[in-house]
């Protein structure tokens, strides 16, 4: 047996440093779930749980879809083989940018990066630790994704051992070329901007992408697909639809490797797979080259400050101090500290984007519903619509908050001591964090509520009651966002999509949906009363009279005491929130 030599040696410590540099994560995650206490195991199997009832969710919409397509003689086949090549690019197109937004804080702005620059680690080694990384991150959730939809591709086909075998081997090269082109975009952006603005840009640039991408499949009215006298149109245009399947796409041969093996014929799948796996080296390849020269500047120039331009202009320091006249000095001071932090984050004032573009297609929903007819549809039809849309306009104020209002005491970190060490009530920290939550939330949810009635052309009585009852719910639910927020709090968290995604949000959305139901639940009598005392030019009898105001005057007790109650925990958590 031959004596080890330097390169043996050489390797096997590269190959325990990559490990080394790997293992904080998952050593990090098992401590996590070690210290987990018997309720902190049942909030994780509660997860767990939804979890599976979410990947079960997305299995049983792939076998369903591609059960109906392959019923469907000669043309099933073609749509299947088209979604396939739709499944992989669009997992392409997210994988591209979630590795581009994910490179910059594993590659850049990692706090951990001073101590492993200068470790004495090789630049390769540290490279392929922090490429791995990303590569997790980015694309766990999209495999969430991919695993039960090629499941469901198996089952459907009733493919051999063969189909799964090559989706194993095709998932790995797959995800590293969006991998390798995200972190070579991001090496080469940070060396042309600060890494924070760098960040800021691709944040702004995806939240308009969205929104422009959600506004125009809105205006293409796609409901005009499902009505009988266009199915010979909409037949036509699916034959002659021609997907984008240029052959230099990896998400092309990724589909040409595995749809022949559907069939159980290989066909040129081995070709597609080499392919495939030599162009994730070759890339792989030459992003390590690339990051060996833009590495070291890009990261010197990521230890740039983040600049306030907006918040530091007279104008807008003259706005804030005329909006937060009417209240006291401390709570003056605070709710401006709380407008300035939002707007100085991009990652939160863009969302305003997608809200203006939820807005516009919420409302133009409406004024393009069929409501030309008789009486019936004229009246009864529209007033029921107004109120069901009661309940639905709460939601949206109730999915809102959940993003905005929840994560206000989370996203103040380990600076919440300071609120709590200042000779300042925590309960003028609250009604600051109310105050600034709850108007631009009843600013939306009346423009939602007026908009759709103006469009419906509603009777004035169901103008006044939806647009009032929607007023007293925004303050329960403001209400109840932040007692929640403070009750499970995260003040580790770097942004609020974190917080809002925890179990704080879970536990926010389950009471909200109790909270509105119960409300519209309580004024469905009323409105059906009045609707029908209309209808049929009646009046109501005493004992109607009594019981719609009865059912009016409890709904208006519950929104009260949501909110009081609410009020009344979330101020008394904060005092025992430890930072």
């Amino acid at each position: 047996m031959a004596a080890p030599t330097i390169d043996d040696f050489r390797q096997a410590a590269e190959l325990s440093q990559w490990r080394l540099l790997l293992s904080p994560r998952f050593r990090a995650a098992r401590n996590r779930v070690d210290r987990l206490n018997r309720r902190g195991r049942i909030q994780l199997g509660f997860l767990a749980f939804l979890g599976l009832a979410f990947w079960c969710a997305v299995f049983v919409f792939f076998y369903r879809v591609l059960t109906y397509f392959l019923s469907v003689p000669d043309f099933g086949p073609i749509l299947t083989h088209k979604l396939l090549g739709m499944v992989f690019l669009t997992f392409f197109s997210i994988l591209l940018f979630s590795n581009i937004v994910t490179s910059l804080s594993t590659f850049f702005l990692s706090r951990e990066l001073e101590r492993l620059v200068s470790a004495p680690v090789r630049r390769t080694t540290l490279f392929y630790a922090r490429f791995g990384d990303t590569l997790l991150e980015s694309s766990w959730m999209v495999l969430v994704f991919a695993v039960p939809a090629f499941l469901a591709y198996g089952i459907a086909h009733h493919a051999g051992p063969l189909f799964y075998l090559a989706t194993i081997l095709t998932l790995p090269p797959f995800l590293v070329i969006p991998a390798a082109i995200g972190v070579s975009i991001t090496a080469i952006l940070v060396n042309v901007f600060p890494a924070r603005r760098t960040r800021d840009i691709l944040v702004l640039l995806s939240i308009v992408g969205i929104a422009v991408l959600y506004l125009m499949l809105r205006m293409l009215q796609p409901e005009k697909l499902v009505n009988p006298e266009a199915f010979a149109s909409f037949v036509q245009f699916l034959a002659a639809m021609q997907m984008p399947s240029s052959p230099l796409l990896p998400s092309t041969w990724a589909a040409e490797i595995l749809y022949p093996l559907l069939s159980g014929n290989g066909g040129d799948s081995l070709f597609d797979l080499v392919l495939l796996t030599s162009t994730a080296v070759a890339f792989a390849i030459l992003c390590e080259w690339l990051m060996s020269v833009l590495f070291l500047p890009g990261l010197s120039k990521a230890q740039e400050g983040r600049k306030a331009h907006l918040t530091q202009k007279p104008l807008w320091e003259r706005s804030l101090q005329l909006l937060t006249f009417p209240f006291q000095p401390q709570s003056r001071l605070l709710m401006i500290k709380e407008i300035k932090t939002f707007f100085r984050d991009t990652s939160q004032w863009s969302q305003l984007i997608l809200l203006l573009a939820l807005v516009v297609v919420y409302v133009y929903n409406f004024s393009v519903l069929p409501l030309q007819g008789g009486l019936l549809v004229t009246f009864y039809f529209k007033n029921v619509i107004a109120f069901l849309n009661l309940a639905l306009a709460s939601f949206v104020i109730a999915s809102v908050a959940v993003r905005f209002v929840l994560p206000s005491i989370s996203l103040e970190g380990k600076s919440f001591w300071v609120a709590k060490c200042a000779p300042l009530a925590l309960e003028r920290l609250w009604w600051s964090k109310f105050w600034v939550g709850l108007v631009p939330m009843l600013v939306l949810g009346e423009i939602l509520i007026v908009a759709t009635n103006y469009y419906l052309h509603v009777i004035p009585l169901m103008m006044w009651l939806s647009t009032a009852t929607l007023f007293c719910l925004t303050f329960g639910i403001v209400g109840l966002g932040l007692a929640v927020g403070a009750a499970y709090p995260k003040f580790d968290a770097d942004n609020a999509a974190k917080v809002a995604a925890g179990v704080g949000g879970l536990v926010f959305m389950i009471l909200c949906m109790s909270f509105i139901g119960a409300v519209v639940i309580l004024e469905a009598w009323p409105v059906y009363a009045l609707f029908m005392s209309r209808l049929h030019e009646e009046t109501l009898s005493t004992l109607e009279m009594g019981s719609v105001i009865a059912s009016l005057t409890t709904a208006f007790a519950l929104t009260a005491g949501v909110f009081a109650v609410s009020t009344r925990y979330g101020i008394r958590r904060l005092g025992t929130i430890e930072p």
